[in-house]
């Protein structure tokens, strides 16, 4: 069977034996299509590589986390001047050296993490520090709660710590026998963290309980009588069913599992370099990875290969969003710009 490569998000009536179908439930997204997605506006003048981005209000702020220490801070305004080199952002400091990761989903306070080890909340939009704390370790990942009340910071410890984000004071630790952790993602619920560390574990986590529930390394199925060697899970995400989850690797392919027996379902490959980023478009019915090998994917979530790869970035891609009801995506890069893409749907001639 051929696939078609325009994904069109939309409902329409449907009749059938003579009756009337309702539509979808849910919320209806602009149309899309990523087969003919292309470059809209390349945001220039990082102080450095850009190592993560967060965006909140479907685009009417884009932070980006940089290398000197500061969170650069692009409202939409400015977004748009960029298409005649003008735009200009507002420039939070906070920290003492390169700020690693962020994590917001648009609410009040915005968390960053730096090299310095310290954990800042922000009030958003002032750009101000609210509350400063040190974390024990060397982050290598964050995630946060859908509703922003709940943060996760995990890294080089056998302890992923969860912070309450509007104290901002640590608050449980989920402690096991573990390698670096790389990765980790909340459910949509809050009520179960994924974790992914060093050598190929996923871990998931009973939130309110601060516990282990299970332990798995995935593997293909049927399990082949010799199993490959361990790689990096760089990259982790639950896919909208809640009962599937995306595994981005160090070696490029990615892995969809089901959960809890981590058995490998389908696996996408395309990229040549470690997944940095992976999200779902707002409909489920899209992903989006960004990689160390310069490329963002765009992929049907049902087939193995890409429906499309947008080049153009001269570095690694750290951070990448969608924006705009899922018509647009943002990345973040080493080569310090920030790409906004345009994947709607052509306006058809009248």
């Amino acid at each position: 069977m051929r696939y078609c490569s325009m994904i069109v998000f939309s409902w329409f009536a449907l009749t059938y034996a003579g009756a009337q179908q309702p539509p979808p439930k849910g919320p209806i997204f602009p149309p899309i299509n990523p087969v003919t997605a292309k470059l809209d506006i390349t945001v220039t003048g990082l102080d450095g590589p850009g190592f993560a981005l967060a965006v909140g209000g479907d685009g009417d702020l884009i932070v980006t986390a940089c290398e000197k220490g500061t969170l650069l801070a692009y409202k939409k305004d400015a977004i748009a001047a960029f298409k005649s080199e003008v735009g200009k952002p507002d420039v939070w400091k906070g920290h003492d050296g390169p700020v690693r990761h962020i994590a917001w989903h648009g609410g009040p306070t915005l968390v960053s993490v730096g090299t310095d080890k310290k954990v800042n909340f922000w009030k958003v939009p002032d750009g101000k520090v609210t509350s400063s704390a040190a974390a024990d370790f060397r982050v290598l990942a964050v995630a946060l709660t859908s509703d922003g009340k709940t943060l996760a910071t995990a890294g080089e410890s056998d302890t992923i710590q969860l912070w309450d984000v509007a104290s901002g004071k640590p608050t449980a630790k989920l402690t096991d026998k573990m390698d670096w952790t790389l990765s980790v993602a909340f459910s949509a619920d809050g009520k179960q963290l994924l974790s992914g560390d060093w050598i190929g574990n996923v871990r998931i986590w009973d939130v309110a309980g601060a516990k282990k529930t299970s332990q798995f390394m995935p593997t293909p199925n049927p399990a082949p009588k010799v199993l490959p060697d361990p790689v990096p899970v760089t990259n982790i995400a639950y896919a909208p069913d809640g009962k599937s989850v995306l595994l981005g690797t160090a070696e490029g392919p990615i892995h969809v599992i089901t959960i809890p027996d981590g058995k490998i379902v389908r696996t996408h490959v395309g990229h040549a370099g470690p997944i940095t980023g992976m999200l779902f478009h707002p409909s489920g019915t899209l992903i989006a990875t960004a990689s160390k090998d310069r490329t963002v994917k765009l992929w049907n979530p049902a087939a193995p290969a890409p429906l499309k790869s947008l080049d153009g970035h001269g570095a690694w891609i750290e951070g990448i969003r969608f924006l705009e009801q899922g018509t647009k995506l943002a990345t973040v890069s080493a080569d310090q710009t920030v790409r906004i893409w345009d994947l709607a749907e052509a306006a058809k001639k009248k």
